[in-house]
């Protein structure tokens, strides 16, 4: 009878090492969770984007996608005592303008730091299993001015991840920290949401009114994600006192879209004083990670996910780099939620959505 051979230390530690380095994610002694971030200002708000260090950051935390968002109406709105709101009106073909603007060097950024761009699917799938992905995205479709033809030039550039709605008046729709004028979704932005779809743009309904979430759910084809709030009870009002009240989704609106394949992002929003509704103290994660607890309670382990807001939050972050996205999925592990789940809600959850929303639907 002849007998294998014995195996050889030294090529067994070779082929280990060569797994580990095919894998970044699993490059710990223990595997290493990768992580989605549904919406980050990295690098745009508080933060110099070319010494931001964000490129840095998202290798070493091993972060495989995010939503890379540049706020469309920035130069128009400002902070307050109780939340953001309008400051001024934008003149014909300025909000185009400084879109097109942020857009170039956003791009520029990405090519200096050799950080991927996710345009398909397959793009997804790739940086799920090794580098970084950014999917360029935008808070707010104000750029269109109402034109839904610019959104081509928009694709033609990368954007992957549209935000209907953000601060200002717009021709979209309805937005929550504002009284509606729309009665949800104008005729534009029912016509934006089909355009989306038949292009191969992820629909984001964030900072929408709960008419007009209800009237892109019954138009999409696709699934579609609210990046970054909170669910709480029957969901804000633009007559609440903060803007963190305004921008509550109801639980009936986030498991409709979920329901419907979609993905709600919890923001890393952070109160000086927490509350019984917003239990969350600034720089917990702790606090963070057991409501991300609570909204897989609520809507399953398939619908939740990041959606971190990074220095879009004001002062009073949760979370304001990637150690500290990091450390949450340790203090989920350290919940001893199953891996599969904390899997899901790490990642997997935006990349599934992404993936599908990226196939044009007619």
């Amino acid at each position: 009878m002849n007998h294998p051979p014995r195996p050889n230390r030294r090529r067994l530690l070779q082929a280990a090492f060569s797994c580990l380095a095919a894998s970044p994610w699993r490059a710990h002694a223990q595997e290493r969770i990768a992580i989605a971030d549904m919406h980050s200002h990295y690098g745009m708000i508080t933060r110099k984007m070319q010494d931001s260090g964000f490129a840095e950051d998202l290798r070493s935390q091993g972060v495989a996608l995010v939503a890379w968002k540049m706020v469309a109406d920035g130069h128009w709105i400002r902070a307050t005592t109780i939340g953001i709101e309008q400051a001024r009106e934008p003149a014909p073909g300025e909000l185009a303008a400084y879109f097109d603007k942020g857009l170039t060097r956003m791009r520029s950024h990405l090519e200096t730091n050799k950080l991927k761009t996710v345009l398909t699917p397959a793009n997804v799938d790739a940086c799920v299993a090794g580098e970084p992905g950014i999917v360029i995205a935008s808070e707010g479709a104000d750029f269109l001015e109402g034109r839904i033809e610019n959104l081509d030039a928009a694709y033609d550039k990368g954007l992957r991840h549209l935000q209907l709605v953000h601060y200002i008046h717009n021709p979209v729709g309805d937005f929550q920290t504002k009284p509606p004028v729309h009665n949800g979704l104008s005729p534009m932005g029912q016509q934006l949401v089909r355009a989306c779809n038949a292009k191969g743009v992820l629909v984001d309904l964030a900072h929408s009114t709960s008419a007009a979430v209800e009237q892109a759910l019954e138009i999409s084809r696709s699934p579609m994600i609210w990046s970054h709030g909170w669910v709480y009870g029957e969901g804000g009002s633009w007559q609440d006192p903060y803007g963190y009240l305004r921008r509550r989704l109801s639980i009936t609106l986030a498991k409709r879209i979920a329901e419907q394949g979609g993905v709600i992002g919890l923001w890393g929003f952070g109160l000086p004083r927490p509350s019984l509704d917003w239990p969350v103290a600034a720089g917990n994660t702790k606090a963070y990670a057991r409501q991300i607890a609570k909204l897989i309670d609520l809507l399953g382990p398939d619908h939740v996910g990041f959606g971190s807001d990074i220095e879009g939050v004001g002062s009073t972050w949760v979370l304001n780099n990637y150690s500290h996205l990091r450390a949450v999925v340790e203090h989920l592990q350290d919940m001893k939620l199953p891996a599969s789940v904390i899997d899901k809600v790490a990642h997997e959850n935006y990349a599934r959505v992404l993936k599908k929303a990226l196939v044009p639907v007619a």
